[in-house]
């Protein structure tokens, strides 16, 4: 077999199994929809029905979704899979699937292009291929309808043709193209995209050629052209909440502040005591601990995030394993000087920046580009570690026994645990009563829902399959955030969710002929009445009355 045929079939292989890995149960793992994922199948089933959102709007460039602002992207790509295959879980999570199988190809493609004519170059590409492809971080999120997975394929695939446009250009407007449909994909491309860019227009010295840059920028302004005029009509659509989430925003600085001050006492010279206690050295501060708390042990590889819905039972977000590839590869990487060494330095970083500028750290979700250089910092390292002349063999040996059981264990602790242990994590239940009142509900004048997070009216409306054009007509609408910044629908048609449910008040001035729902969250301890929805592990997840 030819070196080339070889390489080639190790990719095939590659692929295959970034395929099964991500294609395995799709449906049922992770067990339920979360609010965002069925946020977004709905609003695709009323775009494709209407060609409008659930609020109205035609064919919207943001999303309002439970007062937040969704980039559409993903929405948008979930359409051609409703209509095939309908509206479920299956069809929610394709794009994502299909983007995470995809990312994996494309950055074998970037580290070779970027690699070219250096030794061991091929297997660096398909080491870092197989890395993405098993990676627990990666898996997670190509496997859930979070944003994030689509984003970085179009980030990773803008970079690989606008890098290919160094020797046949007509790729840089189409690199150009894909870099900018990132930003209609996830919030954080909207800074990573650009710094992004602006690194590869100097790399690969754009500015010299005036022409090519003008096209190319030309491409890009026309994509997010769109992007641009709803901005000017409401800024929420660039940025949606993200000021309530930043770290100028979180009040705890200003607290902060006047504690120091306060220690300072009354006696102290003013300018001494703005000149260390200020908000721009607070918050200078904050950004680099925010920062640098993506990269602690602990969370890469033991806790993980620990944000909703994202902890993987029992591990962190990679393998520990790859500590230490990843230590090896960046001494690799900058003693012999490689010239993918910038690139990688800077894609890292850039991938935390967003992360770092608000105070919900660490976060795997808003750092989830960082998927990419890390596996190929990985990659590098375990290239290096399995050329070691003197144990090879023993080398190899080891680290293939170590990886597969690390391997191993995150199937189990994903595919078997999280489903039957932890699937509170992802709002497991919803459907579950949703099924119950369409089975057994018809003779009920009201279903009443408490409105927790103002969400559960979507998975009534998703899983009846309720139709897009009624529901814009027919919702009672609460504008007005609630003290977490969600806004709530009150009702439609016999659906009533009100808002701050109090089960207790509910239960004294109970409405005639009604179905109550309540999580078992909500109630007092000491009730036991009513109709459980149990989770897998037979706890209780709602209760019906």
């Amino acid at each position: 077999m030819s070196r080339l045929n070889k390489s080639l079939f190790f990719l095939l292989l590659i692929i295959f199994l970034a395929i099964l890995l991500r294609l395995y149960n799709l449906g049922s793992i992770p067990p339920s929809l979360y609010s965002d994922e069925i946020s977004q199948g709905y609003n695709a089933y009323s775009l494709l029905k209407t060609a409008r959102d659930e609020h109205g709007a035609f064919l919207p460039v943001s999303l309002r979704s439970f007062g937040d602002w969704k980039p559409p992207l993903a929405t948008y790509l979930m359409i051609p899979a409703i209509y095939l295959l309908g509206l479920n879980e299956t069809s929610v999570r394709i794009p994502s699937v299909i983007s995470g199988i995809l990312t994996v190809l494309f950055a074998h493609l970037v580290v070779r292009l970027l690699s070219a004519g250096r030794k061991g170059a091929e297997k660096i590409s398909l080491l870092s291929a197989f890395i993405l492809a098993v990676s627990p971080w990666h898996i997670l999120q190509s496997r859930a309808a979070m944003l994030v997975a689509v984003a970085l394929f179009f980030l990773i695939s803008g970079i690989f043709f606008f890098i290919k446009g160094e020797k046949h250009q007509k790729y840089y407007y189409l690199g150009m193209f894909l870099l900018a449909l990132s930003v209609y994909a996830y919030y954080g491309m909207r800074v990573i995209a650009p710094l992004v860019l602006l690194y590869l227009v100097i790399r690969q010295k754009l500015y010299s050629k005036f022409k090519i840059l003008l096209i190319s920028a030309a491409f890009g302004f026309i994509t997010i052209l769109p992007l641009l005029i709803a901005f000017s009509r409401n800024p929420d659509v660039l940025f949606g909440r993200a000021k309530t989430v930043s770290v100028f925003y979180d009040q705890g600085t200003n607290l902060r502040l006047w504690e120091l001050t306060t220690q300072d006492g009354l006696n102290a010279n003013p300018l001494i005591t703005r000149f260390f206690h200020n908000r721009p050295y607070l918050y200078l501060k904050k950004i680099a601990a925010n920062f640098l708390v993506h990269f602690e042990g602990n969370y890469l590889f033991f806790e993980g995030d620990k944000a909703l819905p994202f902890p993987i039972p029992g591990m962190g977000i990679l393998y520990f394993l790859d500590g230490i590839f990843i230590v090896v590869g960046l001494f690799i990487l900058f003693k012999n000087d490689l010239p993918i060494k910038n690139f990688i330095a800077l894609t890292l970083f850039i991938a935390v920046v967003p992360a770092a500028l608000t105070f919900m750290v660490p976060s795997s979700n808003r750092t989830f580009n960082a998927v990419f250089p890390l596996s190929v910092l990985s990659a590098l390292g375990l290239y290096a570690l399995s050329r070691n002349k003197s144990c090879r063999n023993a080398v190899i040996l080891i680290l293939t026994v170590a990886y597969i059981s690390g391997f191993a264990y995150f199937t189990n602790m994903y595919y078997l645990l999280l489903p039957n242990q932890f699937a509170q994590n992802w709002n497991y239940g919803w459907r579950e009563a949703v099924k119950y009142v369409r089975d057994r509900g018809a003779k009920y004048d009201n279903i009443v829902v408490s409105s927790v997070n103002g969400m559960p009216y979507v998975y009534f409306l998703f899983y009846n399959k309720y139709d897009p054009a009624t529901f814009q007509k027919k919702a009672v609408r609460n504008y007005a955030a609630d003290r977490f910044g969600f806004e709530h629908v009150d009702s439609f048609d016999r659906f009533i969710f009100p808002n701050e449910f109090d089960f207790m008040s509910a239960k004294d001035n109970k409405l005639k002929n009604s179905l109550y729902i309540v999580p078992k969250a909500e109630l007092p301890p000491q009730e036991t009445s009513g109709i459980d929805i149990n989770y897998p592990n037979a706890k209780t997840a709602l209760k019906i009355f």
